[in-house]
């Protein structure tokens, strides 16, 4: 009988040594980010902080609630950086070299990197992303308290929108509206009134009110009732506020404090009340995409580090990084440009870099496999 020396692929456990390998990589690159980061979020906060009372200790911690923000946007660089610096050191310690005298493909080296990255990409948006909310939510109220002085918030129930607004004689006003127009004017309204130490002064129901942006709502038809008092009729009250349209919104569409699994109820909410969500769903989509957008970009850093390591030269390979890095990042703000000024549908401005990122890589290996 005849023997036949057909090759199945890679095996298994060379599949587990890439994989692994590059996630160490990835792991000690995006610590290496992470913590420039941290630094320089610190020293920021310092500088911010040094009218306030503020502790030394409490802003180092303030630091480290602060870097899911900016640690969020980082991943595609440590993916993309640790694809090339675990395919480097393979060609370096001439691992790569064995690998394709035994006749394997970058395209069966590059598996195993991909299937890395599209793992880390579903623990951060399953996991990470959460987590990450969480201590942002904190960071932030921490920032309101005690480096701005604000306390104006917004928050969306099932029962509509909420608003706490802070006001010049220290008082405190709470709305709430179970509907908004496109003018900003809502329906079903509640206003709630407490003095400074946060006890109830007075209750106002009005079907309509109207924001008057930076200035005052103006709320027609109203029954008001201070606390132990029977309520009274007013046909016009005004209420003054420093919210505007703009602000208010900024507050709702901030989605790194909100978690992975909160979008779709969020988002459902939200349109109910009747305010835009286009750029929540355009943040929930992109995190749909990310897996297929690292798999894209650890392809990207196979083709570049093999390429390179042809070639020589390690800050060349340092350098493609870099651009290929925001490269994507100007794709990605470009296409959400896009969305949100509804030139493109959401979906396509979400998948596009993704697509593009796979696309290019696997494009670029094909010319340098099979010419």
């Amino acid at each position: 009988m005849a023997r036949t020396n057909a090759r199945r692929g890679l095996p298994l456990t060379l599949w587990k040594y890439i994989a692994s390998q590059y996630a160490w990589i990835f792991t000690g690159t995006l610590m290496a980010l992470l913590s420039l980061v941290y630094v320089f979020e610190v020293i920021e906060l310092l500088r911010r902080s040094s009218s306030k009372n503020a502790a030394l200790a409490e802003i180092l911690l303030m630091g480290f609630f602060k870097l899911p923000e900016v640690g969020m946007r980082i991943f595609p660089f440590a993916i993309l950086f640790a694809g090339m610096i675990c395919f480097w050191r393979m060609a370096r310690s001439s691992e790569l070299v064995v690998l394709r005298a035994s006749g394997v493909s970058a395209w069966e080296f590059a598996l195993p990197a991909m299937f890395a990255a599209c793992l880390i990409a579903i623990l951060k948006i399953t996991v990470l992303s959460p987590a990450g909310a969480f201590v942002f939510g904190l960071y932030q109220d921490w920032d309101n308290h005690v480096l701005r002085g604000q306390t104006n918030t917004v928050a969306f129930t099932d029962s509509g929108l909420w608003l706490r607004q802070l006001n010049d004689d220290h008082t405190e006003t709470v709305i709430h509206a179970r509907n908004i127009n496109p003018d900003w004017s809502m329906g079903d309204v509640m206003i709630l009134l407490f003095n400074s130490s946060g006890q109830f002064l007075m209750r106002v129901d009005a079907p309509t009110a109207k924001l008057v942006p930076g200035q005052r709502w103006e709320v027609q038809n109203a029954t008001a009732a201070k606390a132990n008092t029977t309520p009274h009729f007013a046909a016009n009250a005004l209420l003054q506020t420093h919210l505007t349209p703009t602000k208010i919104e900024e507050e709702y569409t901030k989605p790194d404090a909100v978690s992975f699994w909160s979008f779709p109820k969020l988002i459902a909410t939200i349109r109910r009340t009747g305010l835009a969500v286009t750029q929540l769903e355009l943040y929930y989509d992109s995190l749909l995409a990310e897996p297929l957008l690292f798999m894209g970009i650890a392809l990207l850093a196979v083709t570049f580090a093999l390429r390179q390591q042809r070639a020589g030269g390690v800050m060349q390979l340092i350098l493609i990084g870099l651009g290929v890095g925001f490269a994507i990042f100007f794709l990605r703000d470009f296409m959400r440009a896009l969305a949100n000024a509804d030139i493109i549908p959401i979906p396509l401005a979400a998948w596009t870099p993704a697509l593009l990122a796979v696309m290019i890589g696997a494009s670029i290996l094909l010319y340098s496999e099979d010419g």
